[in-house]
């Protein structure tokens, strides 16, 4: 892989002793305790978004939770669209940087970052203050959907620091307990008459306090990199480095929206009513519920590759990658099975029928869903290798049909139209950008075709629990349905021996020794014999 610094004239700077050994520590163990507080950074604090989800559905009722949803993807769109590139491209740079033992450069890249995203604040902010004093209803909710816009812009810097220097506990930590914070203020709002304008007290509240705690995580991060500065020379050079990157990942930014989150709102507020809005936001957010698994994992990858690649360790990084398609699938067809089977019944029991139609949109959602987690680690590693412009073509590309399918399917088919535009354009993105990444990293094969066996234990345990909730679909059928295909698929993957050999040594080696050995023991047994 061509690098981006093997042009350089000037020599780099020395080593910085405080950084030094970033790559050798970035080993199976440390990706494992990554993912596994990055799976808990994503997956709680969405857990905590279905909780107030699912309060909010059942006391707004579907025309208020879709005027609700409207606002918020506004907001997160704001955020997205004006955070852009930059944070993506701190987070590579801090952890190319790393790599290269050159931990001094990091002070110049944040403090760069920090004076872009303060006048971004002030623009989010100013943007969504004036849709309130144009009339936009109710005008209190965009006001605070403002105060948390400019605080989530914000945001961004320490936690690209974070994440890029691999801090992933300081980083998931402060998220996880005002999330909880946060969703528990929210439901009391709620109970208490404080509607639309009250959750969004909360959240502003919550984005604050956020930005403080997060900030001072990352000032102690700094602190730990050494004081001496870099010389002017490469700061400048380093800078610009980065600022090309996020312009090209800012371009990216806009795709991102299109095609994969849930541009389709935007059709929908226009085309349909409130409650389409509602029935899509509904079956989207379990949808991200369900993917927070394999995506957290997803998200460790770019800062380890980026350290990886500064260090100049490509055969590394082409085993992880081929590795990790592996594990993911691994993962992702049993969490397909579950999802397909009891989706559609469980947002009925949380919800109520008032929403029985987002079941529907689920599982169109969700049948994708096994190619999701290999996409994101693709973008992942392209991230941090610092390849743009490939996945920038096919994302603008996927994003057209994603924008064609929404004009086309949502003024008729409302809800369910928007799913197919999703899932339409996500697929149109996937082969190309697998193919690309395979080609970048040098993969040579990653033996897909053993996990026939995983395929077939997550078929029966899918078929299991359909036979239950055939027969009940309330909530012991559900409950009995869950317990049940789980069983099967415990019982059918240890006979079936799911695991990869390799993926098992490396398993083993990286967390065996946890639970008493008994992970260790577990991957052994799951091995199957080539």
């Amino acid at each position: 892989m061509r690098r981006a610094g093997d042009s350089r004239g000037d020599e780099p700077a020395p080593p910085d002793a405080s950084a030094a050994g970033a790559a050798e520590a970035t080993t199976g163990a440390s990706l494992l305790a990554g993912s596994a507080w990055a799976t808990a950074a994503r997956v709680i604090p969405q857990l905590y978004t279905l909780v107030i989800s699912v309060a909010a559905g059942r006391i707004l009722g579907t025309e208020l939770f879709g005027r609700q949803s409207f606002i918020a993807f506004v907001s997160l769109s704001v955020v997205l669209l004006l955070t852009a590139g930059l944070p993506v491209a701190l987070m590579r740079y801090v952890g190319e940087s790393l790599g290269r033992g050159d931990g001094a450069a990091v002070r110049g890249l944040v403090a760069w970052a920090w004076r872009i995203e303060f006048v971004a604040a002030l623009i989010g902010a100013g943007c969504l203050a004036g849709a309130a004093l144009l009339g936009a209803d109710p005008g209190g909710a965009w006001l605070l959907a403002a105060a948390a816009a400019a605080a989530g812009i914000l945001h961004a810097v320490p936690s690209a620091l974070l994440i890029g220097a691999q801090r992933w506990r300081a980083a998931s930590v402060v998220g996880i307990v005002s999330g909880l914070v946060g969703a528990a203020a929210t439901i009391a709002v709620l109970a208490a008459g404080g509607g639309i304008t009250g959750m969004f007290a909360v959240e502003a509240a919550v984005s604050v306090v956020n930005l403080g705690i997060t900030s001072r995580l990352a000032r102690g991060a700094l602190a730990g990199l050494g004081a001496n500065p870099a010389p002017a020379s490469r700061a400048v050079e380093i800078r610009g480095e980065a600022g090309r990157y996020a312009l090209l990942a800012s371009a990216g930014v806009l795709v991102t929206l299109v095609v994969w989150r849930r541009s389709e709102v935007f059709f929908l507020e226009r085309f349909s009513t409130d409650a389409e809005i509602a029935f899509y936001s509904v079956a989207f957010a379990a949808f991200m519920a369900l993917a927070q698994f394999p995506a957290a994992i997803s998200s460790v990858v770019s800062p380890a590759v980026a350290t990886l690649y500064g260090a100049g360790a490509d055969e590394r990084i082409r085993l992880g990658y081929e590795r990790a398609l592996r594990l993911l699938l691994l993962l992702a067809l049993p969490l397909t099975a579950g999802a397909l089977t009891l989706g559609p019944a469980a947002l009925r029991l949380a919800y109520g029928d008032e929403f029985s139609e987002a079941g529907t949109v689920f599982l169109i959602l969700a049948a994708w869903f096994p190619v999701f987690p290999l996409v994101n680690m693709s973008r992942g590693v392209l991230t941090g290798v610092g390849r743009v412009k490939v996945p920038l073509v096919v994302g603008a590309v996927a994003a057209a049909v994603d924008v064609g399918l929404a004009l086309a399917l949502t003024p008729s088919r409302g809800a369910i139209g928007a799913a197919i535009a999703n899932v339409g354009a996500q697929l149109a993105a996937a082969l190309p950008l697998l193919v690309y990444t395979a080609r970048v990293v040098g993969s040579t094969g990653w033996r897909p075709w053993p996990l026939w066996r995983i395929l077939v234990a997550s078929l029966l345990a899918g078929a299991a629990a359909w036979a239950v909730v055939a027969l009940e679909d309330g909530p012991v059928g559900v409950a009995a349905a869950a317990l049940l295909g789980a069983a099967v698929l415990g019982l059918v993957a240890l006979i079936l021996r799911v695991l990869d050999p390799d993926d098992a040594a490396w398993l083993e080696q990286a967390a065996g020794r946890r639970l008493g050995g008994g992970v260790g023991r577990l991957c052994r047994r799951c091995a199957y014999a080539r």
